[in-house]
């Protein structure tokens, strides 16, 4: 099990400064990347686990998990986003993903293989909703910092992660049956670059907050802020 993977550690360190951006965090909607973050570090840890000490497969805890990965995604642009329809459409995919995840294991698909279906409209659902915060953003009168704008570094990574993942992913059950080991592994190397930017993004996107909650303390104690 043992030495990890590189990727684990950008989980493990984008989870260790969910911790030390806390204080900045915790009255917001970004403090539920704290027990986000912890919750995939888990799953992760458990699935090496499984795979390597117990010699078991890990597809039943992934299928479990991604629904909840989802969701997540879903409820943190449904706090983020302005415009009435498409906050709507954000709390219904809050509802959908879950829901249709489930069903589909349960009735459809079954727990044994992987569910590239309920990654592919998951992924789908969050692609249209990165897009729709960055409508949001540009539309907005106000003037924005956007290399100072937390959702906005994380809102890119998710984009980046799940506009990367859908194309391996369409075509992953024939990519199994059909290609060489060689293919197979420069698509994992795809999806372990990806998953680099991803947790990289939400890490300096959760460092940005302390970095506005500096330049906070700055103006109520008087103090010039310094030029970034």
């Amino acid at each position: 099990m043992f030495p990890l993977p590189a990727i684990f550690w950008f989980e493990i360190g984008a989870f260790l400064i969910s911790l030390l951006c806390y204080q900045q965090i915790r009255n917001g909607t970004l403090k539920w990347f704290i027990p986000y973050l912890f919750f995939i570090v888990c799953v992760e840890l458990t699935a090496l686990y499984m795979k390597n000490v117990l010699k078991m497969h890990n597809v039943k805890l992934y299928n479990l998990s991604v629904p909840i990965e989802y969701s997540f995604y879903a409820y943190l642009f449904y706090r983020y986003l302005e415009g009435p329809m498409i906050k709507r459409t954000a709390l219904i995919s809050l509802i959908f993903i879950p829901c249709f995840s489930y069903f589909n294991l349960l009735f459809v698909e079954g727990f044994t293989n992987f569910s590239t279906t309920n990654l592919l409209v998951s992924s789908g659902i969050v692609v249209i909703l990165c897009c729709a915060y960055f409508v949001d953003l540009f539309r907005g009168e106000e003037e924005i910092a956007l290399l100072r704008e937390p959702m906005f570094w994380i809102t890119t990574g998710v984009l980046f992660f799940n506009l990367g993942g859908l194309s391996p992913n369409l075509f992953w059950q024939y990519l199994l049956r059909n290609t060489s080991k060689e293919y197979s592994d420069l698509i994992q190397l795809i999806n372990d670059s990806l998953i680099y930017v991803l947790y990289t993004f939400i890490s300096i996107g959760l460092l940005c907050m302390k970095n506005l909650y500096r330049q906070t303390s700055h103006r109520s104690s008087g103090q010039r802020l310094p030029s970034l």
